[in-house]
């Protein structure tokens, strides 16, 4: 068999502290993190059987961790039957401002403060004065700015 095969690594020092879902962080937040992680052991896992074996060891730091048993069972399980090459993604989409037409969207990442909950619509209600920007319009359109 000539085909390389990939796994997941972890050091032994990787204390899989995962953000704990009592945090003060949106719910969404950690309700997301569980899911990326299955998609990510998806993605690097080439055989079935190295992804089953990573996806119980995670799911039991997830536990360690203080998440619901049956909520990690629920979103891991989701990633089963998703297609391993679709995750990892077309290698050869790139993005330049000459092709800002790719699809891509652009994140504005805030670090989290409860103080910061009008971002989103403050952001929303201000995207128009992009278009008001010659040079600005050309690189970047207002729907595909979102807040994180």
């Amino acid at each position: 068999d000539s085909l390389i095969h990939t796994t997941l690594y972890t050091k032994p020092s990787d204390t899989h502290a995962y953000l704990n879902p009592n945090s003060c962080h949106p719910k969404h937040v950690c309700t997301n993190i569980p899911q990326g992680v299955a998609k990510r052991i998806k993605r690097i896992c080439s055989e079935e059987s190295e992804y089953f074996k990573h996806k119980l060891s995670h799911s039991q730091h997830f536990v360690h961790r203080g998440y619901n048993l049956d909520f990690i069972t629920t979103e891991f399980n989701k990633c089963d039957n998703l297609d391993r090459l679709e995750l990892i993604g077309d290698p050869e989409i790139s993005f330049t401002v000459e092709s800002k037409e790719c699809g891509r969207r652009i994140p504005l990442v805030l670090d989290f403060h409860p103080s910061f909950a009008g971002a989103t619509r403050a952001v929303n209600k201000h995207k128009h004065l992009l278009d008001l920007d010659d040079s600005l319009k050309d690189v970047v359109s207002k729907d595909k700015i979102f807040v994180t």
